[in-house]
Parts: structure tokens; sequence; C-alpha cells
């Protein structure tokens, strides 16, 4: 008798210990974090083709300077020039995109932009809303020049650390100041650090219609203050459609600038902004972000693993996320794992 009431209770202990493990599965996620908005937006991916899902998740903020955004399912009928994200392009050319962040600086800017106009180029410069209002003659400078201006947040926060609102307000707030300055709203955003996440990119694509500028080629001049190095970190790596990243907010980077607009020239290069790279776009590159220092070889994926990660992107843009390198860029420059210092400005 005693082993039946001890058998009794012990399935009525059971039971409610699965009622419980039950309870917890399927009880409804917590509205924070319900995405933003659930429309698919197009990426590019390294064959020429959209995305046809999209990962989890991006990778976080302090790993994104040197990777890829996560890929995202396609929208029907997007075409190659209205993607919600580029690191690169598919080019019929030696086209290749400047752009510069985290001016402007009255310091070296300037001299940057004289080093441009003498040579018939024209760049893309990511700004922060906070310098454009301290600097304002210089962003007319450019506007003047045929340089385009766009949108690298007010003061350089990781955005999916802040709040919805406070994201909102690093966009917004310079936008309004670039459109005050120059007569018109700036088309691209590329975020701080390149971190991001799906939502909040979904998020602020719907507010602001918005399109994400990621880089295929990164110097790492911001990190190795050396101009020879970044020179010879930009010509290496450069190639057809790439969009390459550099600072024109630090000395050593425009003293690199005029070897690197010869050399680059030298090979054919051609030089766009941003927007005339995309309106050449052939294809659908993933965002990705190229690394100056080649990553270990890794082992053979089996067949399924292989596909399994063809689908998904490699954590922002770069390498060519913030995904992997473009087709045209060297098979050996493989994704960067090195970590981003949190809150530094003038890195991405």
């Amino acid at each position: 008798m005693k082993a039946s009431w001890g058998f009794l209770a012990f399935a009525v202990v059971g039971v409610m210990g699965l009622g419980s493990a039950f309870g917890q599965t399927f009880q409804p996620l917590p509205s924070a974090i319900t995405p933003l908005a659930t429309k698919p937006l197009a990426t590019m991916t390294p064959t020429g083709t959209f995305a046809a899902a999209q990962t989890a998740a991006e990778p976080p903020a302090l790993a994104a300077g040197m990777s890829a955004p996560a890929a995202t399912p396609a929208v029907a009928g997007t075409s190659p020039q209205k993607l919600v994200a580029y690191s690169s392009a598919v080019v019929d050319g030696p086209y290749i995109a400047m752009t510069f962040d985290d001016g402007p600086n009255p310091e070296t800017t300037p001299r940057l932009l004289k080093m441009l106009e003498q040579r018939g180029i024209k760049a893309t410069f990511f700004v922060l809303g906070s310098r454009a209002t301290a600097s304002p003659a210089i962003i007319k400078q450019m506007i003047a020049q045929g340089h385009e201006v766009a949108n690298h947040s007010w003061d350089h926060p990781q955005l999916p650390k802040i709040s919805v609102a406070a994201a909102d307000k690093q966009i917004g707030d310079t936008n309004a100041v670039i459109e005050q300055l120059t007569g018109k709203s700036p088309l691209y955003v590329r975020p701080p650090y390149g971190a991001m996440t799906p939502a909040l990119r979904a998020h602020l694509r719907e507010k602001f219609g918005s399109t994400f500028i990621y880089w295929s080629v990164d110097p790492l001049d911001w990190k190795d203050r050396n101009p020879q190095v970044i020179h010879d970190r930009i010509v290496s790596h450069a190639h057809p459609g790439a969009i390459v990243l550099v600072h024109d907010i630090h000395p050593t980077t425009v003293d690199a600038m005029p070897k690197v607009f010869d050399d680059l020239k030298a090979k054919g290069y051609k030089f766009v902004t941003v927007s005339e790279l995309i309106a050449m776009n052939k294809g659908v590159p993933e965002p990705k972000v190229a690394s100056a220092t080649p990553a270990p070889k890794k082992k053979p994926k089996p067949a399924n693993a292989a596909s399994a990660s063809a689908a998904g992107a490699n954590g922002m843009a770069p390498k060519p996320v913030s995904a992997k390198p473009v087709s045209a860029k060297p098979a050996s420059a493989k994704p960067a794992t090195k970590p981003t210092p949190a809150g530094s400005v003038g890195l991405f």
C-alpha cells in the first residue's frame, strides 16, 4: 500500500513538472523584443542573386566592425539599385567608391578636399551630425565640389545598444542638419561600427527610407596610423565595385591618400560616389567587409553545412559585417575577428 501511494505521488509531481515546462515553452515572447517590422528587406548575395533566408541575428556590435550584416529575405521585384544594404556592387568596369567617415575635421578634411579636387575625384562623406553642425562651411564645400554627403549618426553610438527612440534621434537629427546645409536629405546611412540588427534596420528603413552602406575594403586606418600601411592595404585589396572605408579625421589617413589615388588610377580604377556605384550595380552581392590580414584556413565543411551557411551571412559588412568577400576580392581575405573598442569615436 505504501508503495502504491509513493508511485501515485511520483506520478503527480511528474505531471506538474511537465505542465510547468510546457507552460514556459509556449509562453509568448515579451513585447519588448518583438521585431519592429516584419516586412522583408532585400540585400545582396555574392553570386549576384537575392538572399533567400535571414539568419537569426546580426553580429554583436563589438564584433561588427569587420563583419557584414545578416542576409535578409528578398522582396519580389526588388532591383539591384533598390536594395536595403550594400557593401559593394557588381559593375561592368573598374569602378570604385572612396568613402570617408567621422568628419568633418577642420584640421584634415579641407586638405583632403583639395587633393580630391586636384585629381577630379568624387567621393562620399559619411559625416557625424555633431561635427557637421560645428563645421558647416566644410559640408557646403563638399557639395560645391560634387561630393556626396551621407549620414553616420549624430555622435557615433552603437545604435543597437541605445533605445529605438534614441536611434531615431541620432539618424533624424543628422538627416535634418545635412538637409539644412545641402538642401537635400541624405539617402544613405552607415551605422557606427557597422553595428545593426535586422529589427532596427527594418525600423529605420521604414521611418527614414534609408539605404545602409557598409564596405568591402577596410585598411584599419583608425588603428594603424601609418600612411604606407594604409596605402598598401587599400591598393592590394581594391576590386571593381569596391566600397573603401577610411576616415578623414586622421592626419595619417589623409597623408596616405595622394599615393592611394594615384596608384589606383594607374591601375585603371575610376572613382565614383556611392550613388553612382549603386546606379551601375548589375547583381546583388551580400554586404561584407574585407580584412587586410588573412584569417587561418578553415577545414572543409560537409555538404549540408556548406549549403546552410550559404543561405545566411557571415557575421557588418563587412569584409565582403559587418558575409564573405565578393568574388572579385582576393581569396585570402577573410573577415577579421578583432573586437572594436566600445564607445570609441572615429572607428567605422
